[in-house]
């Protein structure tokens, strides 16, 4: 075989196999969005174990102040111990949220540098389109996360406030003298609620949506 003919042979070869390669790339990029949609229903459920543990802290807080019975000590411990694993939740979900950032932003990058692998410029068209309104929903999400996050350091900060204040004076008296002070941090607690169980929510379609697993019929 001449020289030449061999490296025209060669050149073909590279060619299939750059193909290929591209042609795998193109087909496994649905693993990002895949990816995405698993570290949203990550977040989702540190946001339903963030709620479970807001329920448990407003539950020992009542048992405290409202329901106060025996060794005070007992109930404030358990008081203090539902705060560490809120406190824990918390940090939790940020973490989760962290996650889901970076594989939404590893998926949102694929998708743009996909874009000029289609050749019809229709099809692009609406695969730019998709790709912003997912975009769109993703920031949605991070927006309401943030919001979240804001209504929770007051709310944090009262807990707090009543550790401090009942761990110096845990008495029948101390107990008497806060109770107004709990019964509204049981009230502030009510939308912060709501937001929580919206945002996991959020968390909870987007990632549905984003999955390349459809929902079973009885989750339709």
């Amino acid at each position: 075989m001449k020289t030449s003919s061999i490296k025209i042979v060669s050149i073909n070869l590279a060619l299939a196999a750059a193909l290929a390669a591209a042609a795998g790339c193109i087909s496994k990029s649905y693993d990002k969005g895949s990816a995405t949609a698993s570290a949203l229903q990550n977040s989702a459920d540190a946001v339903a174990q963030t709620s479970s543990r807001v329920n448990d802290v407003l539950a020992a807080l009542n048992n405290l102040t409202f329901r106060s019975q025996g060794d005070l000590r007992n109930q404030y411990d358990a008081f203090v111990s539902a705060t560490k694993n809120l406190d824990q939740a918390t940090q939790n979900l940020d973490t989760k949220v962290v996650q889901m950032r970076s594989a939404a932003a590893v998926y949102a990058e694929s998708w743009s540098n996909q874009l000029s692998a289609i050749q019809s410029p229709e099809l692009r068209q609406r695969s730019s389109d998709r790709m912003n309104q997912v975009t769109a929903k993703l920031n949605d999400v991070e927006t309401s996360y943030q919001g979240v996050k804001i209504s929770f350091k007051p709310f944090t900060s009262d807990l707090k406030d009543i550790q401090t204040y009942l761990g110096t004076d845990l008495t029948a008296a101390g107990l008497s003298t806060i109770k107004d002070i709990v019964s509204k941090t049981k009230v502030d607690a009510v939308p912060l609620r709501d937001s929580i169980k919206q945002l996991q929510g959020s968390f909870s379609s987007l990632s549905t949506a984003l999955s390349p697993v459809l929902p079973s019929t009885e989750q339709k």
